[in-house]
């Protein structure tokens, strides 16, 4: 992993991996603005939000009007909650724990099944996306971690040797330039 190409490789591979667990960072932040948005701000359903989301505004929408406005809160703490799960698998995925990204990758697919039940296909479409470049960032994950197996017992160069002179530090009087 010390030559230049075995380096380059892996530092491409280590940012796209953590370019896909970054996206469970952005899942987690626009679940909570959505939910916000929806909750408080009027009858909005956005493709940035989740299936589960929208489904728990929805219902904590409807039985405020029978329970009052703390069916909302307890909604938006649900919300909190699932936006915390992906915050989590996102930390975790990004510090290289690859089965975090097969967790997170599970459940936001089973939330694009939500999706495609009720039948919301820019949300399901924008889903598919996302699932792509986050299995891109599994992908690059593992294929770091197979680069640092092979690579695991190469020793590095051996350090320059400067107890011996070299050509460069001799005094000009002592080289020979012209042959002779």
């Amino acid at each position: 992993m010390y030559n230049s190409p075995s380096w380059s490789e892996a530092h491409a591979l280590d940012q796209r991996s953590k370019s896909g667990a970054r996206w469970f960072f952005w899942i987690a932040g626009l679940t909570v603005g959505t939910s916000l948005l929806s909750l408080f701000g009027g009858g909005y359903a956005f493709f940035l939000s989740l299936g589960a989301t929208q489904f728990i505004d929805g219902v904590a929408k409807g039985l405020s009007n029978e329970f009052g406005e703390s069916v909302r809160i307890v909604g938006l703490a649900c919300d909190i909650l699932i936006a915390g799960v992906f915050a989590l698998l996102g930390w975790l995925a990004y510090k290289r724990h690859l089965w975090a990204f097969l967790v997170g990758l599970s459940i936001f697919v089973l939330d694009a099944l939500i999706l495609l039940a009720f039948q919301v296909w820019i949300s399901f479409l924008f889903h598919a996306v996302v699932t792509y470049w986050i299995f891109r960032g599994y992908q690059a994950g593992r294929a770091l971690a197979a680069l640092e197996r092979t690579t695991e017992g190469v020793a590095p160069p051996p350090p320059p040797d400067f107890s011996q002179p070299s050509l460069a530090s001799a005094p000009a009087s002592t080289l020979n330039l012209t042959g002779e």
